[in-house]
């Protein structure tokens, strides 16, 4: 087992447990002779190995993180990404940055690449990429504290990911994964809906609440008359990034998410919208499991990523701007959206009549 690099945080001026606490004016002048304390014949436990300075750093990179809000999600990729590469330098004898040269760092990514995962395959390209990424961020922070890095180290090109195709689904298959889903079981439907019908990502449809923290409901009916129905993603509900946004969604699917709300969802203390069958809120986790159900149920791949794939590529047949595109998908940019207008022009998914039961149609054009 891997050794833990967490420190070790010694609490002065406190008990330690099972020691004997002194009641005030217990040793005053007046109070009655101690007899002499009997020696313990116990060995003394052996002493602890004191934290290597380069995990001490982490730490400090990691409070500082921490401490610019970034959010649990990127804190735990940190933790899976640099705490093995620190592990592997203990072992080698490695504890400070100045015994770190760019030999291990290779020697490091060779293994990472060879090195079975828990299933018995090697690591896929996107993980040994996630890990680059993620050594170099905590190592250019390690530079700007003033450690000395071994600069060749930062130098080391990105492992290549493979330009694999988006999954993007035709009409007929959405049908499909709906028609597998379970009737007993109305967030299966509800959930395929809002993924296909709005591209937000599975975290954030576990964030959507009935009553936000400001007192709102994530779903914005206000403009229904207009025929305008917009999902609210906070930046304290699961957006990526901490960047809020709003992404417009037909009125259909706004009435089957209320419909569920009056009908269907169970009481509970929870202010989310989507509550699992166990009277708890999803998790990314449960969103994958029920992905992996329909998967079995229809027989192709079934992924919540691919629904939001899918969103963008039809989002552009049916004549969105890019500006309209960027923000509903919450991309910083436009360079990423250049895919789903190839795939736009390439793929045939369906009758368009279709598609406008789940998409809506180009926002602007419904603007009055």
């Amino acid at each position: 087992m891997a050794r833990n690099l967490t420190s070790e945080r010694k609490v002065r001026g406190k008990s330690a447990p099972g020691a004997l606490v002194l009641h005030p004016g217990a040793q005053d002048a007046g109070a009655m002779p101690r007899a002499p304390r009997r020696r313990s014949t116990a060995a003394p436990s052996p002493a602890r190995r004191r934290q290597p300075p380069i995990g001490a750093a982490y730490e400090h990179f990691r409070l500082e993180r921490q401490g610019a809000l970034v959010s649990r999600s990127t804190l735990d990729f940190y933790d899976a990404m640099v705490l093995p590469f620190l592990t592997w330098l203990d072992g080698e004898g490695v504890e400070r940055f100045e015994h770190m040269g760019v030999e291990h760092a290779r020697l490091y990514r060779a293994r990472l690449a060879t090195t079975p995962g828990r299933h018995g395959r090697t690591l896929s390209p996107d993980t040994l990429h996630g890990s680059h990424r993620a050594i170099g961020t905590f190592l250019r922070w390690a530079i700007r504290e003033g450690y000395g890095i071994d600069g060749r180290i930062l130098d080391l090109p990105a492992p290549r990911i493979p330009e694999k195709e988006p999954t993007v689904y035709h009409i007929a298959q959405v049908r499909k994964v709906l028609a597998a889903c379970h009737a007993e079981v109305p967030t299966e439907d509800l959930v395929v809906r809002v993924l296909v019908g709005s591209g937000i990502r599975r975290a954030e449809v576990c964030g959507l609440s009935v009553s936000a923290p400001d007192g709102l409901p994530d779903l914005m009916v206000d403009s229904l008359r207009r025929s305008r129905v917009e999902l609210r993603v906070r930046w304290d509900g699961g957006a990526k990034g901490r960047k809020s946004r709003r992404v417009p969604i037909t009125p259909k699917l706004a009435s089957a998410l209320k419909r569920y709300e009056a009908q269907r969802r169970p009481d509970t203390e929870h202010p989310h919208l989507l509550i699992s069958e166990h009277g708890r809120p999803y998790e990314p986790s449960g969103i994958d499991s029920m992905m992996d159900r329909l998967q079995a149920r229809v027989g192709f791949r079934v992924h919540a990523h691919a629904f939001r794939h899918t969103f963008a590529t039809v989002a552009t047949k049916l004549g969105w701007n890019f500006e309209h595109l960027r923000a509903a998908m919450g991309h910083a940019d436009y360079a990423v959206l250049q895919r789903y207008v190839r795939l736009a022009t390439e793929r045939d998914l369906g009758p368009r009549k279709e598609w406008l039961e789940f998409i809506v149609a180009n926002p602007v054009t419904e603007w009055a």
